[in-house]
Protein backbone atom coordinates (compact mmCIF):
# COMPACT_ATOMS: atom_id res chain seq x y z
CA UNK A 1 0.00 0.00 0.00
CA UNK A 2 3.10 2.40 0.64
CA UNK A 3 4.26 2.24 -2.66
CA UNK A 4 0.69 2.74 -4.18
CA UNK A 5 0.43 6.18 -2.03
CA UNK A 6 3.46 7.12 -3.18
CA UNK A 7 3.24 6.33 -6.87
CA UNK A 8 -0.20 8.45 -6.82
CA UNK A 9 1.17 11.14 -4.69
CA UNK A 10 4.24 11.45 -7.30
CA UNK A 11 1.52 11.57 -10.22
CA UNK A 12 2.52 7.92 -12.03
CA UNK A 13 -0.40 6.38 -10.73
CA UNK A 14 -4.30 6.44 -11.89
CA UNK A 15 -7.10 4.27 -9.82
CA UNK A 16 -10.33 3.61 -11.46
CA UNK A 17 -13.16 4.42 -9.56
CA UNK A 18 -15.72 1.70 -8.78
CA UNK A 19 -19.21 3.16 -9.45
CA UNK A 20 -21.17 0.16 -8.92
CA UNK A 21 -22.01 1.27 -5.34
CA UNK A 22 -22.35 4.94 -6.19
CA UNK A 23 -26.17 6.74 -5.66
CA UNK A 24 -28.01 8.43 -8.92
CA UNK A 25 -27.88 12.37 -8.12
CA UNK A 26 -31.61 12.06 -7.71
CA UNK A 27 -30.95 10.35 -4.92
CA UNK A 28 -28.40 12.73 -3.24
CA UNK A 29 -30.51 15.71 -3.67
CA UNK A 30 -33.60 13.80 -1.52
CA UNK A 31 -31.03 12.72 1.53
CA UNK A 32 -28.97 15.65 2.07
CA UNK A 33 -25.63 13.71 4.35
CA UNK A 34 -24.62 14.49 7.23
CA UNK A 35 -20.64 16.22 7.30
CA UNK A 36 -18.29 15.85 9.70
CA UNK A 37 -14.99 17.59 8.82
CA UNK A 38 -11.86 16.74 10.78
CA UNK A 39 -8.84 19.53 10.88
CA UNK A 40 -5.85 18.81 13.05
CA UNK A 41 -2.99 21.38 13.30
CA UNK A 42 0.68 20.87 12.20
CA UNK A 43 1.01 17.76 10.90
CA UNK A 44 0.54 15.83 7.30
CA UNK A 45 1.54 13.08 5.16
CA UNK A 46 4.98 12.31 7.20
CA UNK A 47 2.97 11.89 10.44
CA UNK A 48 0.70 8.67 9.19
CA UNK A 49 1.91 5.10 9.37
CA UNK A 50 0.10 4.77 5.81
CA UNK A 51 2.55 7.07 4.36
CA UNK A 52 5.59 4.23 4.82
CA UNK A 53 6.22 6.39 8.70
CA UNK A 54 8.10 3.30 10.51
CA UNK A 55 7.75 5.15 14.28
CA UNK A 56 4.13 6.88 14.02
CA UNK A 57 1.19 4.59 15.22
CA UNK A 58 -1.93 5.92 13.80
CA UNK A 59 -3.93 2.47 13.32
CA UNK A 60 -7.26 4.67 13.30
CA UNK A 61 -6.17 7.36 10.38
CA UNK A 62 -4.75 4.29 8.72
CA UNK A 63 -7.83 2.52 8.78
CA UNK A 64 -9.97 5.17 7.97
CA UNK A 65 -7.59 6.40 4.67
CA UNK A 66 -8.16 2.51 3.53
CA UNK A 67 -11.82 3.19 3.98
CA UNK A 68 -11.87 6.72 1.77
CA UNK A 69 -11.06 8.43 -0.97
CA UNK A 70 -8.02 9.92 -1.06
CA UNK A 71 -6.86 13.13 -2.89
CA UNK A 72 -2.87 12.76 -3.21
CA UNK A 73 -2.67 16.69 -4.33
CA UNK A 74 -4.58 18.38 -1.98
CA UNK A 75 -3.28 21.77 -1.07
CA UNK A 76 -3.70 24.10 1.54
CA UNK A 77 -1.85 27.20 2.77
CA UNK A 78 1.84 27.36 4.46
CA UNK A 79 0.32 27.93 7.71
CA UNK A 80 -2.76 27.68 10.39
CA UNK A 81 -5.25 30.64 9.84
CA UNK A 82 -4.69 31.13 6.44
CA UNK A 83 -5.47 27.47 6.02
CA UNK A 84 -8.94 28.18 7.96
CA UNK A 85 -9.61 31.07 5.92
CA UNK A 86 -9.66 29.18 2.37
CA UNK A 87 -11.98 26.27 4.50
CA UNK A 88 -14.57 29.42 5.69
CA UNK A 89 -14.56 31.60 2.13
CA UNK A 90 -13.51 29.47 -0.34
CA UNK A 91 -10.94 32.29 -1.46
CA UNK A 92 -7.42 32.55 -1.31
CA UNK A 93 -6.28 33.75 2.40
CA UNK A 94 -4.93 36.79 0.94
CA UNK A 95 -8.54 37.82 -0.87
CA UNK A 96 -10.24 38.09 2.36
CA UNK A 97 -7.65 39.68 4.90
CA UNK A 98 -5.60 36.96 6.01
CA UNK A 99 -2.46 37.44 5.92
CA UNK A 100 -0.62 36.38 9.10
CA UNK A 101 -1.55 33.99 12.33
CA UNK A 102 -1.59 37.09 14.60
CA UNK A 103 -2.47 40.05 15.17
CA UNK A 104 -5.49 41.52 13.27
CA UNK A 105 -4.04 40.11 10.56
CA UNK A 106 -5.58 36.69 11.02
CA UNK A 107 -9.35 38.07 10.92
CA UNK A 108 -11.22 36.61 8.37
CA UNK A 109 -12.71 40.02 6.92
CA UNK A 110 -16.24 40.22 8.04
CA UNK A 111 -18.11 41.33 4.81
CA UNK A 112 -18.62 37.69 2.95
CA UNK A 113 -20.36 35.36 3.57
CA UNK A 114 -18.78 32.04 5.31
CA UNK A 115 -19.00 28.05 5.33
CA UNK A 116 -21.52 27.63 7.96
CA UNK A 117 -23.79 30.08 6.69
CA UNK A 118 -23.89 28.54 3.60
CA UNK A 119 -24.79 25.47 5.30
CA UNK A 120 -27.15 26.93 7.42
CA UNK A 121 -29.02 27.93 4.43
CA UNK A 122 -28.91 24.39 3.11
CA UNK A 123 -30.74 23.54 6.21
CA UNK A 124 -27.79 22.14 7.64
CA UNK A 125 -27.34 22.46 11.79
CA UNK A 126 -23.91 23.45 12.34
CA UNK A 127 -21.47 23.45 14.73
CA UNK A 128 -17.51 23.68 15.65
CA UNK A 129 -15.55 23.05 18.47
CA UNK A 130 -11.66 23.69 18.88
CA UNK A 131 -9.45 26.00 17.10
CA UNK A 132 -10.97 28.71 14.90
CA UNK A 133 -7.85 31.43 14.79
CA UNK A 134 -9.50 33.87 12.70
CA UNK A 135 -10.56 36.86 14.57
CA UNK A 136 -9.01 39.08 16.91
CA UNK A 137 -11.31 40.88 18.30
CA UNK A 138 -15.24 40.97 18.32
CA UNK A 139 -15.81 42.74 15.06
CA UNK A 140 -14.37 43.25 11.57
CA UNK A 141 -13.49 46.65 9.97
CA UNK A 142 -17.34 46.80 8.78
CA UNK A 143 -18.57 46.40 12.18
CA UNK A 144 -19.81 42.62 11.72
CA UNK A 145 -19.14 40.01 14.17
CA UNK A 146 -15.88 37.88 14.44
CA UNK A 147 -16.85 35.21 16.45
CA UNK A 148 -17.70 32.20 14.56
CA UNK A 149 -21.20 31.56 17.01
CA UNK A 150 -22.32 34.57 15.17
CA UNK A 151 -21.27 33.76 11.54
CA UNK A 152 -23.17 31.00 11.02
CA UNK A 153 -22.43 28.11 13.45
CA UNK A 154 -25.40 27.45 16.14
CA UNK A 155 -23.00 26.18 18.82
CA UNK A 156 -19.38 26.96 18.73
CA UNK A 157 -16.89 25.68 21.36
CA UNK A 158 -13.53 27.40 20.44
CA UNK A 159 -10.39 28.94 20.90
CA UNK A 160 -9.05 31.30 18.60
CA UNK A 161 -5.79 29.52 18.77
CA UNK A 162 -3.84 27.66 20.82
CA UNK A 163 -4.69 26.85 24.65
CA UNK A 164 -4.18 24.53 28.15
CA UNK A 165 -3.10 20.68 26.97
CA UNK A 166 -4.99 20.08 30.32
CA UNK A 167 -8.43 21.13 31.62
CA UNK A 168 -8.82 23.74 28.98
CA UNK A 169 -10.74 26.83 28.94
CA UNK A 170 -13.04 27.49 25.70
CA UNK A 171 -15.76 29.93 24.80
CA UNK A 172 -19.40 28.08 24.46
CA UNK A 173 -20.90 30.26 21.90
CA UNK A 174 -19.34 33.87 24.02
CA UNK A 175 -19.68 31.97 27.58
CA UNK A 176 -16.07 30.89 28.98
CA UNK A 177 -16.32 27.51 30.14
CA UNK A 178 -13.30 25.04 31.72
CA UNK A 179 -13.60 21.62 30.92
CA UNK A 180 -12.16 18.56 32.12
CA UNK A 181 -9.37 16.02 30.08
CA UNK A 182 -7.08 16.71 27.39
CA UNK A 183 -7.98 19.00 25.00
CA UNK A 184 -8.14 16.81 21.68
CA UNK A 185 -10.35 14.28 23.61
CA UNK A 186 -12.34 17.75 24.61
CA UNK A 187 -13.03 18.02 20.79
CA UNK A 188 -14.03 15.45 19.97
CA UNK A 189 -16.06 14.34 23.13
CA UNK A 190 -18.07 17.67 23.10
CA UNK A 191 -18.03 17.34 19.09
CA UNK A 192 -19.85 14.13 20.08
CA UNK A 193 -22.25 15.81 22.02
CA UNK A 194 -23.21 18.07 20.06
CA UNK A 195 -24.31 16.04 17.45
CA UNK A 196 -25.78 13.92 19.70
CA UNK A 197 -28.39 16.50 20.42
CA UNK A 198 -28.86 17.37 16.99
CA UNK A 199 -32.53 16.84 15.20
CA UNK A 200 -32.48 13.67 12.77
CA UNK A 201 -35.43 16.05 11.13
CA UNK A 202 -31.82 17.90 9.73
CA UNK A 203 -28.61 17.53 8.53
CA UNK A 204 -25.90 18.63 10.28
CA UNK A 205 -22.03 19.95 9.57
CA UNK A 206 -19.79 19.49 12.39
CA UNK A 207 -16.57 21.07 12.32
CA UNK A 208 -13.97 19.66 14.82
CA UNK A 209 -10.77 21.38 14.80
CA UNK A 210 -8.08 20.25 17.21
CA UNK A 211 -4.92 22.76 18.51
CA UNK A 212 -2.69 20.03 18.22
CA UNK A 213 -0.33 18.69 17.45
CA UNK A 214 0.64 22.06 17.44
CA UNK A 215 3.03 23.24 20.25
CA UNK A 216 2.80 23.54 23.23
CA UNK A 217 3.80 20.18 23.38
CA UNK A 218 1.93 17.81 26.22
CA UNK A 219 0.45 14.57 25.41
CA UNK A 220 -0.93 11.98 28.39
CA UNK A 221 1.72 9.65 29.56
CA UNK A 222 -0.07 6.56 27.66
CA UNK A 223 0.62 8.22 24.09
CA UNK A 224 4.09 9.35 25.35
CA UNK A 225 4.50 5.45 26.32
CA UNK A 226 3.94 4.49 23.00
CA UNK A 227 7.41 6.15 21.79
CA UNK A 228 9.75 5.06 24.77
CA UNK A 229 12.08 3.04 23.13
CA UNK A 230 11.81 4.66 19.28
CA UNK A 231 14.70 6.50 18.42
CA UNK A 232 13.90 9.86 18.40
CA UNK A 233 13.94 13.44 20.61
CA UNK A 234 11.80 13.79 23.72
CA UNK A 235 10.28 16.70 22.08
CA UNK A 236 9.23 14.24 18.84
CA UNK A 237 8.49 11.87 21.08
CA UNK A 238 5.60 14.25 22.62
CA UNK A 239 4.53 15.63 19.10
CA UNK A 240 4.14 11.90 18.14
CA UNK A 241 2.25 11.36 20.68
CA UNK A 242 -0.16 13.98 20.53
CA UNK A 243 -0.97 12.73 16.61
CA UNK A 244 -1.62 9.19 18.47
CA UNK A 245 -3.91 10.96 20.76
CA UNK A 246 -5.24 12.71 18.03
CA UNK A 247 -6.06 8.91 16.02
CA UNK A 248 -7.42 7.59 18.76
CA UNK A 249 -10.68 10.30 18.88
CA UNK A 250 -11.13 9.35 15.25
CA UNK A 251 -11.08 5.84 15.94
CA UNK A 252 -13.78 7.02 18.87
CA UNK A 253 -15.50 9.03 16.38
CA UNK A 254 -15.70 6.17 13.70
CA UNK A 255 -16.77 3.68 15.96
CA UNK A 256 -19.36 6.30 17.26
CA UNK A 257 -20.67 6.91 13.81
CA UNK A 258 -21.02 3.29 13.29
CA UNK A 259 -23.37 2.96 16.43
CA UNK A 260 -26.10 5.42 15.01
CA UNK A 261 -28.80 4.14 13.32
CA UNK A 262 -29.78 6.99 10.96
CA UNK A 263 -31.59 7.22 7.77
CA UNK A 264 -28.98 9.60 6.41
CA UNK A 265 -25.36 8.70 5.67
CA UNK A 266 -22.40 10.95 7.29
CA UNK A 267 -19.49 12.18 5.34
CA UNK A 268 -16.32 11.77 7.19
CA UNK A 269 -13.67 13.91 6.10
CA UNK A 270 -9.95 14.29 7.47
CA UNK A 271 -7.57 16.62 6.55
CA UNK A 272 -4.54 18.78 8.23
CA UNK A 273 -3.86 22.12 8.03
CA UNK A 274 0.07 22.55 7.14
CA UNK A 275 3.08 20.73 6.39
CA UNK A 276 4.52 19.11 9.47
CA UNK A 277 6.71 21.41 12.49
CA UNK A 278 7.81 21.96 15.80
CA UNK A 279 7.81 25.23 16.54
CA UNK A 280 8.40 25.67 13.12
CA UNK A 281 9.55 23.63 10.45
CA UNK A 282 13.15 23.61 11.52
CA UNK A 283 12.24 21.79 14.96
CA UNK A 284 10.69 18.96 12.39
CA UNK A 285 14.30 18.93 11.02
CA UNK A 286 14.10 20.91 7.79
CA UNK A 287 16.74 23.73 6.92
CA UNK A 288 15.85 27.32 5.78
CA UNK A 289 16.27 25.63 2.09
CA UNK A 290 13.45 22.91 2.98
CA UNK A 291 15.88 20.05 2.66
CA UNK A 292 15.27 17.68 5.58
CA UNK A 293 18.14 17.41 7.50
CA UNK A 294 19.60 13.94 8.39
CA UNK A 295 17.53 13.18 11.20
CA UNK A 296 14.72 15.27 10.52
CA UNK A 297 11.41 13.43 11.18
CA UNK A 298 9.96 11.61 8.46
CA UNK A 299 8.25 13.83 5.22
CA UNK A 300 7.34 11.34 2.93
CA UNK A 301 9.79 12.30 0.87
CA UNK A 302 8.63 15.69 0.28
CA UNK A 303 10.82 18.83 0.57
CA UNK A 304 10.01 21.71 3.19
CA UNK A 305 7.40 22.05 6.00
CA UNK A 306 5.03 24.97 7.78
CA UNK A 307 5.81 28.35 6.53
CA UNK A 308 7.76 26.62 3.08
CA UNK A 309 7.25 27.59 -0.01
CA UNK A 310 8.07 23.88 -1.62
CA UNK A 311 5.33 20.83 -1.41
CA UNK A 312 5.81 19.80 1.80
CA UNK A 313 4.55 22.97 2.99
CA UNK A 314 1.01 22.61 1.06
CA UNK A 315 0.16 18.92 -0.10
CA UNK A 316 -1.54 17.61 2.86
CA UNK A 317 -3.87 14.52 3.63
CA UNK A 318 -7.78 14.63 2.37
CA UNK A 319 -9.43 11.57 3.09
CA UNK A 320 -13.25 11.36 2.41
CA UNK A 321 -15.56 8.51 3.40
CA UNK A 322 -18.95 8.93 2.10
CA UNK A 323 -20.72 5.38 2.09
CA UNK A 324 -22.48 4.63 -1.05
CA UNK A 325 -20.75 7.79 -2.73
CA UNK A 326 -16.99 7.30 -2.90
CA UNK A 327 -15.37 3.84 -3.39
CA UNK A 328 -12.63 2.75 -0.85
CA UNK A 329 -9.13 2.57 -0.65
CA UNK A 330 -8.56 4.49 -4.00
CA UNK A 331 -7.10 7.58 -4.87
CA UNK A 332 -7.42 11.07 -6.98
CA UNK A 333 -4.55 13.22 -8.42
CA UNK A 334 -6.49 16.40 -8.99
CA UNK A 335 -4.80 19.28 -8.32
CA UNK A 336 -7.26 20.35 -5.63
CA UNK A 337 -7.17 23.26 -2.46
CA UNK A 338 -8.73 23.87 1.03
CA UNK A 339 -11.01 26.84 -1.47
CA UNK A 340 -12.73 24.02 -3.35
CA UNK A 341 -14.31 22.42 0.19
CA UNK A 342 -16.73 25.44 0.42
CA UNK A 343 -18.01 25.14 -3.07
CA UNK A 344 -18.38 21.65 -2.66
CA UNK A 345 -20.05 21.54 0.85
CA UNK A 346 -22.83 23.68 -0.87
CA UNK A 347 -22.94 21.92 -3.84
CA UNK A 348 -23.88 18.77 -1.87
CA UNK A 349 -25.94 20.99 0.44
CA UNK A 350 -27.90 22.09 -2.99
CA UNK A 351 -26.77 25.80 -2.03
CA UNK A 352 -26.38 28.10 -5.22
CA UNK A 353 -22.75 30.29 -4.69
CA UNK A 354 -22.31 31.77 -8.12
CA UNK A 355 -22.35 35.42 -6.64
CA UNK A 356 -20.21 35.12 -3.53
CA UNK A 357 -16.85 35.57 -6.30
CA UNK A 358 -15.26 32.16 -4.95
CA UNK A 359 -12.17 31.06 -6.10
CA UNK A 360 -12.73 27.35 -5.20
CA UNK A 361 -13.57 24.71 -7.56
CA UNK A 362 -16.79 22.55 -7.08
CA UNK A 363 -14.62 18.55 -6.08
CA UNK A 364 -18.27 16.59 -6.05
CA UNK A 365 -17.45 14.98 -9.84
CA UNK A 366 -14.21 13.82 -7.73
CA UNK A 367 -15.65 12.21 -4.81
CA UNK A 368 -18.57 10.59 -7.23
CA UNK A 369 -15.86 9.20 -9.86
CA UNK A 370 -17.41 11.59 -12.79
CA UNK A 371 -15.42 14.15 -15.11
CA UNK A 372 -13.23 16.62 -13.20
CA UNK A 373 -14.45 20.18 -12.77
CA UNK A 374 -10.98 21.29 -12.29
CA UNK A 375 -9.19 22.41 -15.62
CA UNK A 376 -5.73 21.07 -16.54
CA UNK A 377 -4.51 24.53 -16.72
CA UNK A 378 -5.44 25.24 -13.07
CA UNK A 379 -2.65 27.67 -11.10
CA UNK A 380 -2.59 27.66 -7.12
CA UNK A 381 -0.39 30.25 -5.62
CA UNK A 382 1.09 29.94 -2.14
CA UNK A 383 2.78 32.56 -0.44
CA UNK A 384 3.64 32.58 3.33
CA UNK A 385 2.99 36.01 4.05
CA UNK A 386 3.96 36.57 7.96
CA UNK A 387 5.52 40.06 7.27
CA UNK A 388 7.33 41.98 9.84
CA UNK A 389 4.33 44.55 9.57
CA UNK A 390 1.63 45.95 7.00
CA UNK A 391 4.18 48.30 5.27
CA UNK A 392 6.67 45.62 4.73
CA UNK A 393 4.79 43.26 2.24
CA UNK A 394 6.14 44.44 -0.91
CA UNK A 395 9.68 43.74 0.20
CA UNK A 396 8.47 40.20 1.11
CA UNK A 397 6.89 39.57 -2.08
CA UNK A 398 9.17 36.95 -3.33
CA UNK A 399 10.05 35.28 0.32
CA UNK A 400 8.62 31.40 0.16
CA UNK A 401 6.37 31.64 -2.62
CA UNK A 402 5.24 29.04 -5.24
CA UNK A 403 3.36 28.87 -8.38
CA UNK A 404 1.82 25.16 -9.37
CA UNK A 405 0.15 23.67 -11.73
CA UNK A 406 -0.49 19.68 -11.55
CA UNK A 407 3.13 18.82 -12.47
CA UNK A 408 5.24 21.91 -12.75
CA UNK A 409 6.02 24.44 -9.20
CA UNK A 410 7.50 27.51 -9.31
CA UNK A 411 9.06 28.09 -6.07
CA UNK A 412 10.65 31.28 -4.18
CA UNK A 413 12.79 30.78 -1.15
CA UNK A 414 13.68 32.44 2.29
CA UNK A 415 16.22 34.43 -0.58
CA UNK A 416 14.25 35.37 -3.29
CA UNK A 417 15.27 33.05 -6.08
CA UNK A 418 12.97 30.96 -8.34
CA UNK A 419 13.55 27.88 -9.01
CA UNK A 420 11.27 25.37 -11.55
CA UNK A 421 10.39 21.46 -10.17
CA UNK A 422 8.73 19.06 -12.01
CA UNK A 423 7.33 17.55 -8.63
CA UNK A 424 5.39 14.61 -9.97
CA UNK A 425 9.10 13.18 -10.95
CA UNK A 426 10.97 14.68 -8.57
CA UNK A 427 9.44 14.76 -5.18
CA UNK A 428 11.88 15.88 -3.32
CA UNK A 429 12.37 18.81 -5.83
CA UNK A 430 15.76 18.73 -6.03
CA UNK A 431 16.47 19.26 -9.66
CA UNK A 432 15.66 23.09 -10.62
CA UNK A 433 14.67 22.91 -14.45
CA UNK A 434 14.32 26.34 -15.46
CA UNK A 435 16.66 26.51 -18.20
CA UNK A 436 14.62 23.70 -19.63
CA UNK A 437 11.36 25.26 -19.66
CA UNK A 438 12.46 28.96 -19.66
CA UNK A 439 8.52 29.73 -21.40
CA UNK A 440 6.65 27.96 -18.79
CA UNK A 441 9.34 30.03 -16.35
CA UNK A 442 8.43 33.14 -17.97
CA UNK A 443 4.44 32.64 -17.67
CA UNK A 444 4.38 31.72 -14.19
CA UNK A 445 5.94 34.59 -13.61
CA UNK A 446 3.47 37.05 -15.54
CA UNK A 447 0.60 35.39 -13.90
CA UNK A 448 2.15 35.39 -10.37
CA UNK A 449 2.52 39.49 -10.99
CA UNK A 450 -1.20 39.84 -12.07
CA UNK A 451 -2.11 37.48 -8.79
CA UNK A 452 -0.28 39.63 -6.04
CA UNK A 453 -1.40 42.63 -7.56
CA UNK A 454 -5.57 41.10 -7.12
CA UNK A 455 -4.66 39.96 -3.94
CA UNK A 456 -3.32 42.92 -2.45
CA UNK A 457 -6.56 44.76 -2.74
CA UNK A 458 -8.07 41.77 -0.85
CA UNK A 459 -5.73 42.46 2.00
CA UNK A 460 -7.79 44.57 4.29
CA UNK A 461 -6.87 44.35 7.47
CA UNK A 462 -3.26 45.12 5.76
CA UNK A 463 -4.39 48.10 3.82
CA UNK A 464 -6.65 49.10 7.00
CA UNK A 465 -3.50 50.18 8.94
CA UNK A 466 -2.05 51.54 5.56
CA UNK A 467 -4.92 53.86 5.54
CA UNK A 468 -4.74 54.67 9.03
CA UNK A 469 -0.90 55.21 9.76
CA UNK A 470 -1.80 52.89 13.00
CA UNK A 471 1.01 50.25 11.66
CA UNK A 472 1.28 47.16 14.16
CA UNK A 473 4.96 45.28 13.81
CA UNK A 474 5.84 42.47 15.28
CA UNK A 475 9.11 42.56 17.35
CA UNK A 476 11.80 39.88 16.95
CA UNK A 477 11.34 38.03 13.72
CA UNK A 478 8.57 36.89 11.64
Amino acid sequence: MIRLIALAIAGQLTFANDTADQKPAGELAQSKPNIILVLTDDMAWGELGMSGNPKIKTPNIDRLAKESLRFTNFNVAPTCAPSRAQIMSGKHEFSVGVTHTILDRKDLRDDITILPQIMKQGGYQTGMVGKWHLSSRNTGLTGKPLQPHKRGFDTAIYTDNQLGRFNPTLSNNGKKVKYKGYCGDVVFDEGIKWMESCSKDKPYFAYLATSIPHTPLAAPQRFKDLYAGAKLKNNEKTYYAMISAVDENVGKLMTWIASRKEDRETILIFMTDNGHAISGPDGAGHSRDGRLRKNGLYNFGFRGGKTQSWRGATCVPFLIRWPGVTASNTENNTLASGMDILPTFAEIAGVGIDDLGGQGVRLLPDIKGEKSNVTKDRLLFSHVGRWNASDLMETYKYRYVAIFNNRYRLTWGEKGHAELKDYLNDREEEKDIASEHPELVQRFKQEYEKWWEAAKTGMVNDLHQLKTGKIKRRKGGD
